[in-house]
């Protein structure tokens, strides 16, 4: 059912998002969902066949980008530390088990890093990497951050919900991986000021959101990311990392 809420989410935002006034100097932010071996009978709003997310990456490369960390681009955006040129934040939603199986070996054939936002709910389940997969990705480099427990719109929770929906898949991903869990991705790219008030409290750096504009009190707390569809070619997408992160 999350899916079909997400679908419906992106297809609004797709036909309102503008880019910020500071787009020029925003680091470009990907998420991708699902990578299957074919289109047929998905969506390409969050599906990408697995072909086609190889030669986003090889795009990628060729063009001189550099993946970086949620870490690394915190320390930028609050102390300007240095990056490298053309870097760019790879993200994956969800925790499917593609992200193990396809992702991960196409980032590393090309020397990138991703950025897993697990949805722990579906840690072991049939289709989704096991707790082992996780801790793996976390072990060569990759970063493991919270996506929830099963997807809800944070804007609707109740305060006392938090400590599932939170609390405590950050405490399930931080005794998988033996690091802390700094960093945090909206379901459905939805958020309002008293999700961020609770991310604050939780030791929450940084959260990622979609295609909505970033608040001007907490930024750091409503970093854009591009969905990428399943339909856009190499040119497309970078055509689309240029025309919203001004690159």
């Amino acid at each position: 059912m999350h899916y079909l809420l997400h679908l419906l989410w992106i297809g609004s935002l797709l036909t309102t998002a503008r880019p910020p006034h500071d787009a020029a100097r925003q680091v470009p932010i990907l998420c991708y969902h699902n990578i299957k071996a074919s289109m047929e009978g998905h969506q390409p709003d969050y599906t990408i066949d697995r072909q086609q997310f190889g030669q986003h990456i090889k795009m990628l490369s060729d063009s001189g980008y550099h993946s970086i960390t949620p870490d690394e681009l915190y320390q930028h955006l609050t102390k300007g530390a240095p990056l490298p040129a053309k870097p760019i934040v790879i993200t994956f939603d969800d925790n499917r088990q593609e992200h193990y199986t396809v992702a991960a070996p196409i980032l590393r054939e090309y020397g990138f890093r991703g950025v897993f936002f697990i949805m722990t709910v579906t840690i072991g389940k049939p289709g989704y990497m096991s707790a082992a997969q996780i801790r793996e990705l976390s072990d060569n480099g990759h970063t493991i951050a919270n996506h929830t427990w099963d997807h809800p719109d944070v804007r609707r929770l109740m305060p006392q919900q938090w400590a599932t929906q939170f609390d405590q898949p950050r405490q399930t991903l931080e005794k998988i991986t033996g690091k802390p869990v700094q960093y945090f991705a909206y379901p459905f790219g939805a958020w309002n000021e008293a999700a961020i008030q609770q991310l604050k409290e939780g030791g929450v750096l940084a959260a990622f959101q979609l295609y909505g504009k970033q608040s001007s009190n907490d930024p750091l707390y409503t970093i854009r990311r591009l969905e990428v569809r399943g339909t856009w070619t190499p040119a497309k997408l970078r055509e689309s990392i240029d025309q919203i992160f001004g690159r």
